[in-house]
């Protein structure tokens, strides 16, 4: 019995342990579905960035990778179109309007690495937000 209290007691905690409980180096959302970090950024579209980062929350990439993402809100279900966009993250598309309540489940491959599901609840916090802005915005070409 104790074993058990101890482990409800500790799972809080571990649930953050790898950086989940602060903002990752793009300014979004972490979560760990295996050996590498995914995080997780919305745009005002409702469009998600998001980029494969490794243990180090470092040296996001695209190779050999890739994202399916769901919104899902008792029993309705979007599906997100996921393209990659520039040389290190991924962009998805929801194909209709979705809820801001639920949540989002994405799928992740990081350079032939499975990660697990891993789910982003609805509203996503607000102390970890910042909007998405495009590095590369404004540069001559884009």
């Amino acid at each position: 019995m104790r074993m058990i209290l101890a482990a409800l007691l500790l799972m809080p905690a571990l649930s953050w342990a790898h950086g989940e409980d602060k903002p990752g180096p793009a300014g979004g959302h972490i979560r760990m579905p295996g050996p590498f970090h995914t995080e997780l950024m919305l745009d005002k579209e409702q469009g998600a960035h998001i980029f494969l980062i490794d243990m180090n929350f470092q040296n996001p990439t695209v190779k050999d990778s890739k994202i399916e993402m769901v919104a899902k809100y008792k029993k309705s279900e979007v599906k997100f179109n996921c393209s990659i966009m520039g040389a290190n993250h991924f962009h998805c598309v929801p194909e209709k309007k979705y809820p801001n309540k639920g949540e989002l489940i994405v799928k992740a491959v990081r350079e032939n690495a499975v990660g697990n599901p891993v789910s982003y609840k609805l509203p996503l916090p607000e102390f970890k937000t910042k909007e998405f802005v495009d590095p590369h915005a404004g540069h001559m070409g884009h």
